[in-house]
């Protein structure tokens, strides 16, 4: 089956931008109905068209969607990082760092934007799961890439 993976992806970002931003955002803690919509949309717009596998649980990546970094001319891209494993305290800490040339495995998470939960949202990253790298700093790490900086494959 061939898909055009990164056309479904713009058009289910786009698709979850405007639920969340027009239906779901207004509401007093909307985000918590909106998780599973949005579940929803990445499973029918995304992975059943793709025949990719949609099982999966919450913040969990997606085996079967890779997400693959265009690096720039000036040899690297600046990404966001962070363990993957969940602080006790449950609060993310992301710090700079960047992402070189060579080998590198990332699986799709979810998108991602800096806003508050109950705050409209872009979608502006990609966050994805480091399976393998040749960079031992980023083992384990979930990373943050610029939406413009990412194609996406299935595995």
């Amino acid at each position: 089956m061939s898909v055009d993976l990164d056309r479904l992806m713009r058009q289910y970002r786009e698709c979850a931008r405007h639920v969340w931003n027009t239906y779901f955002q207004p509401l007093q803690d909307g985000w918590h109905e909106f998780i599973g919509v949005e579940q929803a949309l990445l499973s029918g717009l995304v992975l059943e068209q793709a025949g990719i596998d949609s099982t999966r649980k919450s913040l969990e990546y997606i085996q079967g969607l890779r997400v693959r970094p265009v690096i720039p001319p000036m040899g690297y891209l600046d990404v966001f990082l962070a363990p993957a494993r969940v602080p006790e305290d449950r609060v993310t800490r992301w710090r700079q760092g960047v992402l070189k040339p060579g080998e590198v495995d990332l699986r799709f998470l979810c998108f991602f934007d800096w806003a508050g939960m109950n705050d409209p949202q872009d979608y502006r990253y990609v966050r994805a799961r480091v399976l393998a790298t040749g960079q031992p700093e980023l083992e384990g790490c979930d990373v943050l890439l610029e939406f413009q900086a990412v194609s996406f494959e299935r595995v």
